[in-house]
């Protein structure tokens, strides 16, 4: 119902106040899905009336997507549609989300449909309206979609149950991955409360000269946040956290902390771009599994954390920053400073260059363990190095060229290698 009065109403808007250019011309669109789940395969298949194009400067309407994952578990979708060389300045959004219960089918058909949807405010004034198909939904009195008047028996609690097993192996080598989890909340605009808890458990064992090497690993905790906003800048809250971590020599730890967070754009803007602030200040207990370097099985410690994070998704790309560092407070010297980017930038026709890279500093390792432990235990995984920095990183630049139209799918022969 809401796609039909949606195409009636622009219909009647926009019917005799558009025209596409004075050559009339069919409009070629160029899809920028960047980070979005878009199904770009199926949407080149079921989109062959139009001309598709891989230069986002070679295209008359850029359908650019940004998602985002919801408080129910589906998908909040943002379709903006761009209008480039004669169509500058013919914009349009359309907002809609995909429920967790729905299979993959019909989240892809749900963003097909409001693509059309959208698209219609290019076809209106020119001969290719008539090749429109159009339908309505029938009637029904039981069928009502008015959302407002419908009622919630959950009250917008959510809760979740998942469990996972990997076994992987060779003759002389085998892993064992299992776990397990229970998660739930509320969400609201003004508020959201959310917890978390797990269980993992890690069996590594190689066999090396018939003499067979075995490490078990186990870890499990609890995590809980409630937050409150009362602007669309500033937000405060709480976080309650607790774990028991074999590898790290942690037999249990527990803290609570106090939050504010200060968001330089407005939350409304959250998929386009953000820059928010979070300071966290509380108290964390540690009881250890064996003593450690600094002779300690047990001790408190007051502590501060600030994160920043900032998000920017655009025609070019996105970039993404996130900056983390963590202090205790009765020794200054006992920090981790760590920075994660990522960056996806289309320079030019067809020439995209991607960055990841992620560091730290660690200087605030208490838990490490003074007894020694084998070799073949650590390298099995069995117990923390000491350290004082790691990274990763990752890149590729990628050139593409030739044909700017050919968007045809040919799935014969794919996943043979």
């Amino acid at each position: 119902m809401k796609s039909a009065i949606f195409s009636v109403i622009l219909g009647i808007l926009l019917l005799n106040t558009f025209t596409y250019g004075q050559e009339n011309t069919k409009p070629s669109i160029y899809i920028n899905c960047q980070k979005a789940r878009c199904y770009e395969t199926f949407l080149f298949t079921e989109l062959s009336y139009f001309e598709i194009t891989r230069d986002l400067a070679a295209a008359d309407i850029q359908i650019l997507i940004r998602d985002q994952g919801n408080a129910s578990g589906g998908v909040n979708y943002q379709l903006n549609f761009i209008g480039q060389k004669l169509l500058v300045g013919k914009d349009y959004l359309i907002e809609f989300n995909t429920e967790m219960s729905d299979t993959e089918s019909l989240a892809r058909k749900k963003l097909l449909n409001h693509i059309n949807q959208g698209l219609i405010y290019y076809l209106l004034g020119t001969d290719y309206f008539k090749d429109l198909e159009s339908s309505f939904p029938k009637y029904s009195k039981g069928n009502t979609q008015n959302s407002k008047n419908e009622t919630d028996p959950w009250n917008r609690w959510i809760f979740g149950i998942g469990a996972s097993g990997v076994l992987d192996g060779e003759s002389n080598k085998k892993a064992v991955r299992l776990s397990g989890n229970v998660r739930g909340g509320r969400t609201t605009d003004d508020s959201k409360f959310s917890f978390y808890t797990y269980f993992n458990n890690k069996s590594n064992s190689v066999t090396i000269d018939q003499v067979t090497e075995k490490v078990k690993v186990s870890d499990y905790g609890f995590n809980a946040l409630y937050v409150a906003s009362f602007s669309d800048h500033w937000s405060v809250g709480g976080l309650i956290k607790g774990f028991h971590s074999i590898y790290s020599n942690i037999d249990f730890s527990n803290s609570l902390a106090p939050a504010v967070e200060y968001s330089i754009f407005p939350v409304e803007d959250f998929n386009k771009k953000q820059f928010r602030w979070i300071y966290q200040a509380g108290y964390r207990k540690l009881n250890y599994i064996e003593e450690t370097i600094f002779d300690k099985m047990t001790e408190g410690l007051p502590y501060q954390q600030v994160t920043g994070i900032l998000g920017i998704t655009e025609p070019w790309g996105n970039f993404s920053a996130e900056l983390n560092g963590y202090q205790y407070l009765s020794d200054l010297e006992k920090y981790r400073l760590s920075l994660e980017l990522e960056l996806s930038w289309r320079i030019t026709q067809g020439l995209a260059l991607r960055f990841y890279g992620t560091g730290s500093q660690i200087k605030n390792q208490i838990s490490l363990a003074k007894t020694e432990t084998s070799t073949s235990e650590l390298l099995l995984g069995g117990q923390q190095l000491p350290t004082s920095f790691d990274y990763y990183t990752s890149f590729g630049l990628n050139y593409t060229f030739g044909s700017l139209k050919n968007s045809i799918v040919n799935p014969r022969f794919s996943g043979v290698n």
